[in-house]
């Protein structure tokens, strides 16, 4: 079918096109509202500029296909295959993509305001600038996560988005938008965060091996019994940041902001602390083996019970901090 009959029939209220083979087809400024595309095949289209509002394209292949400044709202993506597929502009706010292959396309500046990307794929997906505030991809107790491994994130807004139990290990975050995200058990394993917003985010077992976090606001996250073994925390703000039981031994975190944050039962082994802000912090059982405290300031903060055989502290300031022992130093 070409363009020209397909938008004759759906003049004349022709909706159904179900299983269509439609490869290839270009369409400028095309008011398709509605129309059912299951199954269709439309490999290579060219869509600049429709409007496919509440559209049904569920099992429909879309490989290799260009979509400019369309209109996808509400549309419906159901184990659709966008392979190699370049969008850009495109709006896909409250759009259902459960399932969708979404693996090396391209969407640049695009909307997913409120989309279901539950169980989708998008490893090695780019999603540079685009908006996914209010996206859903958590994990479902019958569902595997979804699995975005390598994809590029750069500058997106996923605030209060819910990527729990998602695969993001080794992806683009950089200067994303995270705040308030529900990121419980995410793997971000050598994900690059640095200078990445994660205020307020849920971390909680969340595996940040080798992350980049340079610069990264972290302040008021939950991040117990998170994996930050050799992360990258330089110069981040983790102030009032709850780190109980969390691992970062080897990590990196020379200048970091630790004021008032909760690291009891941490293992903060090897971790370099060069520089830190530690004031107030609870360190209650902490494993500071080793640990660099050169310089730190962990004025009046509660370290009983903690582990510091071998720490290097010259230049720290204690001063009127709880020590291992009970005793308050002077």
């Amino acid at each position: 079918m070409d363009a020209e009959e397909l938008l004759a029939q759906y003049a004349k209220g022709e909706t159904n096109f179900q299983t269509v083979n439609l490869a290839g087809v270009s369409l400028v400024g095309a008011d398709l509202i509605g129309i059912d595309l299951q199954g269709a095949s439309l490999q290579g289209v060219h869509f600049q500029f429709c409007h496919f509002g509440r559209a049904d394209f569920s099992y429909a292949l879309l490989t290799g296909a260009r979509l400019e400044g369309c209109n996808f709202t509400q549309a419906t993506f159901n184990d659709s295959h966008f392979h190699d597929a370049q969008c850009h502009g495109c709006v896909f706010d409250r759009a259902d993509l459960q399932g969708a292959d979404l693996t090396l396309a391209v969407f640049r500046d695009c909307n997913f305001l409120s989309s279901d990307l539950r169980q989708a794929n998008l490893s090695h997906t780019v999603l540079a600038g685009s908006c996914l505030r209010g996206a859903n991809f958590r994990k479902e107790h019958y569902q595997e996560a979804a699995n975005l491994v390598g994809a590029d994130l750069r500058q997106v807004d996923l605030q209060g988005t819910n990527l729990a139990g998602a695969n993001l290990s080794r992806a683009n975050l950089k200067g994303a938008n995270l705040k308030e995200a529900n990121l419980n058990s995410v793997s971000l394993a050598q994900a690059n965060l640095e200078n990445a917003n994660l205020q307020g985010a849920i971390l909680t077992r969340a595996i940040l091996y080798q992350a980049n976090l340079v610069g990264s606001n972290l302040r008021q996250s939950r991040l117990a019994q998170a994996d930050l073994r050799g992360a990258i925390l330089n110069q981040a703000d983790l102030s009032q940041a709850i780190l109980a039981e969390a691992r970062l031994d080897d990590a990196q975190a020379q200048g970091v902001n630790l004021r008032a944050s909760v690291l009891n039962k941490a293992d903060l082994r090897r971790t370099n602390l060069m520089g830190a802000d530690l004031q107030e912090a609870r360190l209650i059982d902490a494993y500071l083996a080793r640990t660099n405290l050169k310089g730190a300031n962990l004025r009046q903060a509660n370290l009983m019970r903690a582990d510091l055989s071998s720490a290097l502290l010259l230049g720290a300031c204690l001063e009127e901090a709880l020590m291992p022992d009970g005793s308050i130093f002077m």
